[in-house]
């Protein structure tokens, strides 16, 4: 499946592996952040309000964890 990152415009070819795959295929959303933009987004947020991607979402910390 293609998608267009929202943020970067570039087109990427996303499979089963990519965690906003499914939510794509479903047609719950049509918006799509690379994982690059996303890490982006996260920095700048992180070092702008002083909050990481774990204080909001711990679930986001164990899949890491779950993934290496």
């Amino acid at each position: 499946m293609k998608a267009t990152c929202m943020t970067c415009r570039k087109t990427y070819e996303i499979d089963r592996t990519d965690s906003q795959y499914t939510k794509l295929k479903q047609g719950k959303t049509k918006l799509y952040v690379c994982t690059n933009c996303n890490t982006s987004i996260q920095q700048s947020a992180n070092t702008t309000t002083g909050t990481s991607a774990s204080d909001l979402d711990p679930y986001t910390e164990i899949l890491e964890k779950r993934k290496s």
